[in-house]
């Protein structure tokens, strides 16, 4: 699949030196030579230190050994993050064509999760290749935006082993790329070793500059420039034109802050006019070629004024082999521009207006566009940015567009849809609510206009829904009407289905919700997106658990299991959506070892992706699993935990799930005092108008009245809770729980035993046995009833089912009387090994499991056996009598 955006190829070209006027700087060859050995290696110095000319000369003698080699230098554009990993994938693709098309398709077509999940499938696809090859990144200081820096700090310490990193920045690299893994394998080149020494210095200015300048000379100059390349340069420039004699004016002048300036007006002013004219008109633009010098110069000689800048070494230099694109070094390129603005403000305009012509004729339209704001031809800019704003969008190029905005005057913006629209997707992308829906009044006012261009009309729906999301009722209408508006190849249009599909969950609607997360499926993977394909997979599932559809739900993760290993890799971050769901499934069904095993697993895959929403479920999960292993002091922890990062987070309706979540804990504790907390806190009642997305709620509620001796209320509210529609089987086999015990304590065995079989043979179908085991020492005296006392409504099923819950409950108090922690089987097997001696990381490796599932683990036996430490964990299992068990 193609880019949405236009790329500029001289941007990943690789620089070379004209005609090979470089030194060669043998020591620092040598240190990127060994480089090759290791993953990654830091080129950090100020400006003027040749960074780019030590590369571009170190990298053309290897492409004679055939080394495989990307570049890509970035600019200040480069800070919108998916504009980044564009370029990155693309450098990386030149060179090896093999490599990037599952990630630049994915990148493409995606705009909901975390970047990860497309750098995970990239690190795949270079792994897969299998072939080596080195990738330099120029100008890493150019990029401010932290969410690059957090992706490549994951690309970085996931790094595959046929891959060499070189990063350039004029700030210190590590400094920017904090907290990331294997610092031993780091080659860094810093100021020092970028300096020249004396003998670089004398090869530069008598052999390449051809000064013939003496030992004492030479020494002189060496000292005034301290090694700094570019003022060697600048310094060999003025004494080529003015004699060696003239070293002694420039003591004094490298002494001013404006040394650089000083010179650079010095060689500016020698040039001969027609040069002067050309260095300043080139100057403004970024990089230029050939055709791009005459069209903004009109001079039938730049040909030649170009071959001629570059015999002179003007601090310029070519990007690729064929000597077609050049550019100037930066502090010359910034003293030319200031000089063009200063002096000459109505010829930057003009040059601005050809370049912007130019790139427009050649289809680089962001280019176009930048020229046409900075020459102020403003209706040519806005022509360009309504025509491709919205594949920018789509990716979420915000800050370029944002940039541009800007340099739009106020007129121009009022009474244009598409820009206000622009407006507005930039403010949600920041959570700037209130922005926003200045921008949507604003387009409110332009009716009939917006009624005339459906498509936008459907774009404006969606962004309205989302800033409407607290009024459920009108955000569903608006996004059912955009649904009527917007294509189905739309990145928008998968997104809006799951919105009406997550709505419709919100609203307690699990029929209609069904039926759009089917649609948005479908459309998702119509158009390869996968991650609103696999949110819709999560959310089916989900309607699927709380329905009680245990075995459909399996096999849907499943297939989605497979989907995404297939399209991302087997460690894509959003098969932690999958994890998370079968986690939950595995703990109502009493799999708890294996429901925390995969909720481990989901965590670790979203913590990798920057997945928030469902990740806190899997911290639920996990605490729920603990409290059923017996470390309730650890539930309590991991459910905090949950309870803290949903408060970080602000994500809407999720801290009020996780407040329920830990009085749920509390009362599978029969703490019933702090469950109840949950109840005052948001103001609950019997007498509350029952709605179905708060049903958890109300069944807490309905839990407190029965264990509360409140029979008599709780029956009738339970009632009410029945009476509403697709409450799903989950929810009814736990209601039925509870009405079976209040019946009981109102002394009507028949009626409650009616409630037990029906909920005994649900959950004997689909084994929601963590719903019985759950509801504490009560239930055991409840089946115990049920079993010894004559009823005319069980049969073998519900008595034989009914037995096995008793027989669990049975072992595992009689592991509590005897003082025995009950290890699972997966704690007893890291048991084992942490008496052989085996570290976290080969615990993992045997088992399978990732180090923070073993860390988890051993977490869990020093709990169960009261320890601290990994011996003290052996000792006290030979104490116990458990150590002889393992073996």
């Amino acid at each position: 699949m193609g880019n949405p955006i236009e790329l500029l190829e001289t941007k990943y070209c690789i620089n070379h030196i004209y005609r090979q006027k470089a030194i060669a700087r043998e020591n620092l060859f040598g240190i990127l030579d060994d480089s090759l050995n290791n993953r990654l290696t830091f080129i950090s110095a100020p400006a003027g230190f040749g960074k780019t000319t030590l590369l571009s000369s170190w990298i053309t003698m290897h492409k004679k050994r055939s080394l495989t080699a990307s570049w890509l230098t970035l600019d200040a554009d480069d800070n919108e993050e998916n504009r980044f990993w564009i370029y990155f994938i693309t450098a990386i693709k030149s060179a090896i064509p093999d490599i990037g098309e599952k990630s630049l398709n994915l990148l493409n077509t995606s705009r909901i999760g975390g970047i990860e999940t497309m750098i995970t499938v990239l690190i795949n696809e270079i792994l897969e290749n299998g072939k080596n090859f080195l990738f330099i990144m120029e100008d890493l200081y150019v990029i401010k935006n932290r969410q690059i820096f957090s992706g490549l700090k994951f690309f970085i310490n996931h790094m595959p082993y046929n891959i060499h990193l070189i990063l350039t920045s004029r700030l210190h690299i590590a400094s920017q790329l904090s907290g990331i893994g294997h610092l031993n394998s780091i080659i860094e080149i810093g100021e020092n070793e970028l300096k020249f020494t004396r003998k670089e210095t004398e090869i530069y200015t008598n052999e390449i500059m051809e000064l013939k300048l003496t030992y004492d000379q030479l020494t002189r100059l060496y000292e005034l420039t301290e090694g700094w390349p570019v003022g060697l340069q600048i310094a060999a420039l003025y004494c080529k034109r003015k004699g060696a004699e003239s070293l002694s004016d420039i003591e004094t002048m490298i002494l001013q802050s404006n040394f650089a300036d000083y010179f650079m007006e010095d060689i500016l002013n020698s040039q001969p006019p027609d040069l002067y004219e050309f260095l300043i008109k080139t100057s403004l633009l970024n990089v230029f070629s050939l055709e791009l010098c005459q069209a903004v110069t009109n001079m039938e000689n730049s040909g030649d004024l170009l071959r001629q800048a570059l015999e002179m070494n003007l601090f310029l230099s070519c990007f690729d082999q064929k000597e077609e694109w050049y550019r100037y070094h930066n502090l010359f390129a910034a003293f030319l521009r200031k000089k063009a603005n200063e002096n000459s403000p109505e010829l930057v305009k003009d040059i601005y207006g050809k370049a912007a012509k130019w790139y427009e004729l050649k289809g680089y339209q962001q280019e176009a566009c930048t020229c046409y704001l900075k020459a102020q031809c403003y209706e040519k800019a806005i022509y360009l940015i309504e025509q491709i704003s919205s594949p920018l969008i789509y990716q979420g190029q915000f800050t370029v567009i944002e940039r541009w905005m800007e340099s739009v005057p106020a007129q121009y913006v009022y009474g244009n849809i598409r820009l206000m629209l622009d407006y507005v997707w930039i403010y949600l992308s920041r959570h700037k609510i209130s922005d926003a829906s200045y921008y949507i009044e604003l387009i409110e006012n332009e009716e009939e206009a917006l009624k005339k261009q459906l498509d936008m009309e459907g774009e404006y729906l969606i962004a309205k829904a989302f800033i409407k999301m607290n009024h459920l009722e009108e955000s569903i209408h608006l996004l059912k009407s955009a649904m009527e508006m917007v294509d189905q190849f739309n990145p928008n249009y998968a997104s809006a289905l799951m919105s009406i599909a997550t709505t419709y969950i919100v609203h307690g609607d699990v029929w209609e919700a069904e039926q759009y997360y089917l649609k948005a499926l479908t459309a998702s993977i119509k158009i390869g997106n996968l991650y609103s394909a696999a949110y819709s997979w999560g959310g089916l599932g989900m309607m699927l658990t709380c329905q009680g559809r245990f075995r459909e739900g399996e096999i849907l993760y499943q297939e989605a299991e497979k989907y995404l290993k297939e399209k991302g890799g087997n460690s894509i971050p959003l098969l932690g959506i999958v994890y998370s769901g079968l986690s939950e499934i595995l703990y109502f069904k009493n799999d708890i070892e294996l429901a925390v095993d995969y909720s481990d697993k989901a965590i670790e895959m979203f913590e990798q992706g920057g997945i928030f929403d469902i990740k806190n479920n899997c911290y639920v999960i996990k605490a729920r699993s603990l409290l059923a292993k017996g470390n309730d002091h650890r539930a309590i922890e991991v459910i905090d935990k949950a309870l803290i990062l949903s408060e970080k987070e602000n994500t809407y309706g999720f801290k009020r799930h996780i407040e329920y979540c830990r009085a749920r804990i509390f009362l599978d504790m029969d703490d019933i005092e702090k469950a109840e907390e949950f109840i005052e806190q948001y103001h609950l009642s019997p007498t509350d108008n029952l709605k179905k997305y708060n049903l958890h709620d109300y069944i807490l509620l309905a839990e407190i009245l029965v264990k509360r001796e409140e029979s008599e209320n709780a029956l009738l509210y339970i009632d009410e809770l029945l009476k509403l529609d697709d409450i799903g089987g989950l929810y009814k086999t736990q209601l039925e729980i509870l009405k079976s015990d209040a019946w009981l304590s109102l002394s009507k065995p028949e009626s409650a035993f009616t409630e037990l079989h029906k909920a005994l043979i649900k959950c004997r179908n689909e084994n929601y046995l963590r719903l019985f085991i759950n509801y504490g020492t009560r239930i055991k005296a409840i089946l115990t009833e049920f079993l010894t006392r004559e009823n005319t409504v069980s049969d073998n099923r519900s008595i034989m089912y009914a037995k096995d819950i008793l027989n669990y409950l049975d072992h595992t108090s009689k592991g509590a009387d005897k003082g025995v922690p009950l290890l699972t089987k997966r704690e007893l097997e890291v048991l084992k090994l942490i008496s052989s001696g085996a570290s976290n990381e080969e615990i993992a490796q045997l088992l399978y499991i990732s180090i923070s599932t073993v860390k988890s683990h051993i977490l869990n036996l020093f709990t169960k056996l009261d320890v601290n430490s990994r011996s003290k964990a052996v000792v006290e299992a030979e104490k116990k009598g458990i150590i002889h068990t393992i073996y």
